[in-house]
């Protein structure tokens, strides 16, 4: 797909114009189109998936519920051809219109909902409508499942007696609490029938071969999308300790209380368990790891140095931005000549226990480094934001808004004037807002005092999306609307003299 980048103003800066040139370029690498085309072919009547060979015995029946599984599943649909029966996917609400889908000549029925991310009434829909639709198969039956980001939101079916809004405000309150992706899907699958392995459960004894788009740190299988296909490991006393923490099992209604507390024979359900899931292969077929090698190969050539310091960025927005601050100023401290090559590795490994580094080819980067030429450092994950105001934003233009101010407080402030910073989710929503992100440098809060704007009040709201809104025009804020993929949020860190903001 092309990939439109809007903002606010037309009068950006070529450093700018080429961080956004760069997020393009990410986001265009993990396109679902293109990774299922080097993933999946048909030889026959046989399914190969990479180099696994599968003998189809009947029309394939598909699934796929999450941001990116209507790309995943147009092309599967053409890969599979006549093998393909029929599909049903759940995607988020607005996506056929903004990505402009044609669904006319295709077998897979494409049902919108989980508008703003949150699970509603029509996503539930979806759920049931998939939940029948892979039920009273046999043996010679295949399921292929797509799970991309957006999943969780676009698959809820709760458990027992609980509602649909008893689940969504227990999500909320935990998302507002700061917990982090691996806790609250915990606590999903636990109240879900379809997840933590429940969507494979229905499917038995069809065959089932699941493709993911991974938007969790480190890939894990049980907690994308909640691992609907994969064994729930975790078991409702974790979940409970999460809730627990977060000081929300007190005032829990009875319902989920009750599903908590409720348990299976373990000994029956483990054996029952064990037959299902040799039964089904995952597959990562993409992740952020391959957005940003594809933000590195857009700058070969160039004449400035990118590389990728971590694709592990996990943790508070804020303190991730007091992170990043150190970054940023080792670096410039190297740009400036304060620094040597040897330093700075040494300056990151003693800050690492703060953020996963992205393997040792860091090091090897940095030591081949020249102070003189423009340096971009790439950087991925996804923070977490603590919410205590009223305002509306996302973690991208927070983590941006953050980083600013921060900069702008250091004592000397000057120092930091070229450095630009970009925060921008892959999926192009960023929270309940339609932006993807934002952009944020130093002098970026002492130009918004010129226009009666304080960042620091903006931000004490969690209301970025309107500072960045309002701010010289909206020219730093990013909308890409759907971009039709997930893997997490890129963070671009720019040290380029040349083209300065002022």
């Amino acid at each position: 797909m092309s990939l439109i980048l809007k903002r606010g103003s037309e009068k950006m800066s070529k450093a700018d114009d080429f961080l956004m040139e760069l997020f393009r370029s990410a986001v265009s690498a993990v396109q679902p189109q293109k990774l299922i085309e080097q993933t999946v072919r048909v030889n026959n009547r046989h399914l190969v998936v990479r180099n696994k060979t599968y003998e189809l015995r009947k029309p394939v029946r598909v699934v796929g519920f999450g941001k990116a599984v209507h790309g995943m599943a147009i092309t599967l649909d053409g890969v599979l051809g006549p093998l393909l029966q029929r599909g049903i996917v759940s995607i988020p609400e607005g996506s056929l219109r903004s990505l402009q889908i044609d669904t006319a000549n295709s077998r897979i029925e494409f049902l919108e909902g989980a508008l703003n991310n949150l699970p509603d009434e029509n996503s539930l829909k979806a759920a049931l409508k998939i939940k029948d639709f892979v039920q009273n198969l046999d043996e010679n039956d295949t399921v292929m499942v797509l799970i991309s980001g957006g999943g969780s939101a676009l698959l809820p079916l709760p458990k027992g007696k609980i509602t649909l809004s008893e689940k969504l405000d227990l999500v909320r309150k935990l998302g507002q609490k700061g917990a982090d992706i691996f806790e609250m899907n915990c606590v999903r699958k636990e109240i879900s029938q379809l997840k933590g392995g429940g969507l494979a459960v229905q499917c038995f004894p069809a065959r089932v071969i699941t493709l993911i788009l991974s938007d969790v740190l480190g890939d894990p299988l049980d907690i994308i999308a909640s691992g609907p296909t994969c064994p729930n490991t975790d078991g409702p006393e974790k979940a409970m300790d999460i809730l627990k923490k977060y000081s929300l099992y007190e005032e829990l209604p009875a319902s989920i209380k009750e599903t908590l507390n409720s348990n299976l024979d373990p000994d029956e359900d483990n054996e029952f368990r064990k037959k299902i899931f040799v039964k089904v292969d995952n597959f990562i077929i993409g992740n952020n790891r391959i957005a940003t090698q594809a933000i590195v190969n857009r700058t070969k050539g160039l004449k400035l140095q990118c590389f990728t310091l971590s694709t592990n960025v996990s943790g508070d927005v804020e303190e991730i931005s007091d992170f990043y601050v150190k970054i940023a100023t080792i670096f410039q401290a190297f740009r400036t000549n304060k620094k040597t090559n040897d330093e700075v590795i040494d300056y990151l490994i003693s800050i690492q226990s703060n953020l996963v580094l992205y393997e040792n080819a860091w090091e090897e980067q940095i030591k081949n480094l020249d102070s003189n030429r423009d340096i971009i450092v790439v950087l991925a994950g996804e923070p977490t934001v603590f919410v205590t105001g009223k305002g509306i934003g996302g973690r991208n233009q927070q983590l941006a808004l953050s980083f600013a101010l921060k900069l702008s407080q250091m004592e000397n402030a000057e120092f930091y004037k070229e450095i630009q910073f970009m925060s921008c989710g892959t999926d192009g929503i960023d929270g309940p807002t339609n932006a993807a992100g934002a952009i944020g440098f130093c002098n970026m809060v002492a130009e918004a005092k010129e226009e009666n704007l304080n960042a620091e009040e903006y931000l004490k709201d969690n209301d970025c999306y309107n500072f960045f809104k309002h701010f010289s025009g909206g020219k730093y804020l990013i909308k890409t609307g759907h971009t039709g993929t997930n893997v997490m949020d890129v963070h671009l860190m720019s040290f380029r003299k040349r083209y300065a903001t002022k």
